[in-house]
């Protein structure tokens, strides 16, 4: 123990004065110096002594903490020093011959013992962290304390009782003790060692209590991909499946960022819809899709597609790696009708479906052989749009149409024909058939579309005929359309003539009964003739006149009446003349 000049003139002091007291009295007395615990000296200390229980006497230490008590002699004493904000501490001293004795040094602590379970813990990022302590008042009074936690920026940390309120301030009783949580959040982001400290201020005294919390990184795991590794090739379209997962314990939005090599096209969809965040509950997944679009010119090697999720404070990555190889191209091509149907001057079309099964998007090129001279042909895509070559990405296919104008002028046949499609490393052809089938059409011969008829009788109408098409008519047939007028039968022979050849005639005879009922007038008769594949409508017109019977009978009426007539008057004179 060492002591200064001013402590040894303090010190010299205090011992001649117990000397003069010592030679006056012939008494015991003890003189000492009390500092706090880093050795700086207490003022105010109050310093009692204490023999068998019984109180001798007090003091309290000067401002440079040294202090003297007279003793009535010698025996077993209990020096006791307290002061508000620090320690009460007791010591026993066995005095055995008069004179002073010196305590030299005495050390009083704080009044109030922090213990904790840990000082230095460590923990995941974004973890909760609880450590238990727990603090007792060792000092003489009731202390009131104050109570704050100093965390670094962006932490969050707090003083928690048994009972879960976070504490600001706590009366402690002596003797005392209370048990507390000091919890602490570590952020998300936060890597390394962070110092916290818990101030305690009561009775003009600041205690700390350091902590350390080592943050520890921590794949939270909000996104991740399937497959971090795939193989592609220059101009390929990757869709690789990705999980994104609310792994926090409370509702989140979770912001997805994607980084591809430059030229490189890379986002996420999520039912087909491109996204850049979503919104989960805790422990909720959502399945996405990470479209990778590698350019045309991509060199063989590895490469990089960087995923980075973010929530609250906290964030994942994930990282596929893509390896570019040199690819190829594998058409083929398929169409559901590979044989078609058609007439002169009618044009064709055929669905055709271009795969590709390689590695690499293949330009298709289209060429048509076997033709006859005078067909033409063109490839159409899907909007319709007349092209050369199209554009087939690896593992898909492409739809097109391919038709083919065939001249008006053309006689019926039947031939095969071949459509191929040309890519950078391999070429597909497709076996195709055509046949044109001969043009059915019909003349009528017969020129004059009017007959006459009575009123009670019937009229005959005879229609021909001619095949004037390049195939065979089947199923010729003449029948009336439409309602007709009241009164008016039409009857038709033959009723159906199975097969007419080309440049043949045939005749139908039309009989159209008039009913008595028909009133003299002009009527109009719908003629529809028709075969396999044609059908022409004409109009026949019925002019029907007074029929011959009427009028005799009406004759023969007017006559009776006359006769009648003349046989009353007859009568008449005959009765009048015999009067």
């Amino acid at each position: 123990m060492s002591i200064d000049r001013r402590e040894l003139l303090a010190l010299a002091t205090l011992i001649a004065l117990a000397g003069v007291q010592g030679a006056l009295a012939q008494a015991v007395s003890i003189i000492g110096l009390v500092t706090d615990s880093g050795g700086a000296p207490l003022g105010g200390v109050t310093v009692e002594v204490y023999r068998s229980g019984s109180f001798v006497g007090s003091t309290t230490t000067l401002a440079n903490g040294y202090f003297s008590i007279p003793l009535p002699g010698t025996g077993t004493y209990d020096i006791v020093t307290y002061k508000r904000g620090y320690e009460k501490k007791s010591l026993r001293l066995d005095i055995l011959s008069s004179g002073t004795v010196n305590l030299g040094r005495l050390s009083l602590g704080y009044a109030l013992s922090i213990v904790a379970d840990a000082t230095y813990v460590v923990a995941g990022q974004g973890e909760l962290v609880q450590l238990p302590l727990t603090i007792a008042n060792t000092g003489a009074f009731l202390e009131e304390i104050n109570v704050s936690v100093v965390a670094p920026t962006g932490w969050a940390a707090d003083l928690v009782s048994e009972w879960g309120f976070v504490v600001k301030s706590v009366m402690l009783p002596p003797g005392a003790s209370r048990s507390f949580v000091l919890r602490v959040r570590v952020p998300g982001y936060a890597l390394g060692p962070a110092q916290l400290e818990l101030r305690f201020a009561y009775a003009n005294v600041s205690q700390l209590l350091t902590v350390t919390v080592e943050a520890a990184a921590k794949d939270w795991g909000l996104v991740q991909l399937l497959y971090p590794e795939v193989t592609s090739f220059a101009g390929d379209t990757l869709r690789v499946p990705v999980r994104v997962r609310n792994t926090l314990s409370e509702p989140c939005t979770i912001n997805v960022s994607v980084t591809a090599p430059q030229g490189w096209l890379a986002f996420l969809t999520v039912n087909g819809t491109q996204t850049t965040s979503l919104r989960l509950d805790p422990g909720s997944t959502a399945s996405a899709l990470l479209v990778v679009g590698v350019p045309d010119g991509a060199q063989p090697g590895k490469y990089t597609v960087s995923l980075r999720a973010d929530a609250f404070d906290v964030s994942s990555r994930s990282g596929l790696a893509v390896n570019v190889v040199p690819g190829y191209d594998r058409l083929a091509l398929d169409t559901p009708t590979p044989v078609v149907s058609t007439y002169p001057g009618a044009p064709v079309s055929l669905s055709v479906t271009v795969f590709n099964d390689g590695t690499r998007s293949a330009f298709a090129s289209f060429e048509v052989a076997g033709l006859p001279p005078g067909f033409s042909w063109a490839v159409k895509d899907e909007q319709g749009n007349v092209v050369t070559a199209v554009r087939v990405p690896p593992r898909s296919s492409q739809r097109v149409v391919l038709y083919i104008d065939v001249p008006s002028t053309s006689t019926p046949t039947a031939f095969n024909f071949t459509l191929a499609a040309r890519g950078a490393t391999s070429r597909a052809s497709l076996e195709l058939g055509l046949i044109v089938m001969g043009k059915p059409s019909l003349k009528l011969a017969t020129q004059n579309w009017e007959v006459e008829a009575s009123a009670g009788s019937s009229a005959v109408f005879q229609l021909a005929v001619t095949n004037d098409g390049q195939i065979p008519l089947e199923e010729l047939q003449v029948s009336v359309s439409g309602a007709l007028p009241q009164g008016i039968l039409v009857r038709v022979d033959p009723p159906r003539v199975a097969n007419v050849p080309p440049g043949g005639d045939v005749s139908f005879t039309l009989t159209i009964v008039v009913d008595n009922s028909v009133p003299p007038g002009r009527y109009f008769i719908p003629v529809v003739v028709s075969g396999t594949g044609v059908k022409v409508e004409r109009v026949l017109a019925l002019n029907v006149r007074t029929g011959g019977g009427l009028f005799f009978t009406l004759i023969a009426a007017l006559a009776i009446s006359t006769i009648a007539i003349a046989l009353a008057a007859r009568r008449l004179r005959h009765r009048g003349s015999g009067a």
